[in-house]
């Protein structure tokens, strides 16, 4: 298999409900490709990985950094890659309550996080040596998922939160979910965001 339109009937392994659910989903769409068109078999990821790798699956989708043990042991053939794809990506999240009650703790705790991302990103080989005992990950695979890996918050805007209905809405679409999500009923206030918000963030 070398294209997406290669997958048309094969078995393809991944987490249900997960970012990898929505990357195939998109990626069959961009093909002129339907989900009926392939054969969905969820495996936890870290189960998925020990079959891929001896060679029980044909095809799997995953991240880092199972796709860089992946790519060392020189089985694996990248069909198609995330880049470029409208993902609105990760989140912190934590209680609504708590974030009313908390907005200065917050604040702290935010602008600490960025100023470390930012770090990482500002030293990759220091990162890597500091993340891979815990990671229990070779050097040289840390090192390549760290230097992949983006860095930085983003703050909470309309148009993030826009973009995470969409993916909630097409999940809902195609079944994933059972019943239709207000993304809005799990959000703050512009003003509440605001609060929470360091102005190194929210400037970016």
């Amino acid at each position: 298999m070398k294209t997406v339109n290669d997958l048309k009937g094969q078995k393809i392994v991944f987490q249900k409900a997960s970012a990898s659910h929505y990357f195939v989903f998109r990626t069959l769409e961009d093909a002129g490709l339907k989900p009926s068109d392939i054969k969905i078999l969820s495996i936890p990821t870290v189960e998925a990985s020990s079959a891929f790798l001896e060679g029980r699956i044909p095809v799997w989708v995953a991240g880092d950094p199972y796709l860089a043990l992946a790519e060392k042991a020189g089985k694996i053939r990248a069909i198609k890659t995330a880049q470029g794809l409208d993902t609105p990506g990760g989140y912190y999240i934590g209680t609504r309550q708590f974030a009313i009650d908390n907005p200065g703790v917050l604040r702290i705790v935010i602008e600490e996080i960025d100023k470390i991302q930012r770090w990482a990103e500002a030293h990759p080989q220091e990162t890597a040596k500091l993340i891979a005992p815990y990671q229990k990950l070779p050097p040289d695979i840390m090192q390549r998922v760290v230097s992949r890996r983006t860095y930085g918050l983003r703050a909470i805007s309309p148009e993030l939160i826009k973009d995470q209905q969409r993916v909630a809405d097409y999940f809902y679409k195609y079944g994933v979910l059972p019943k239709k999500i207000n993304i809005q009923e799990a959000v703050l206030t512009p003003e509440q965001y605001a609060a929470i918000t360091p102005e190194s963030i929210s400037q970016k």
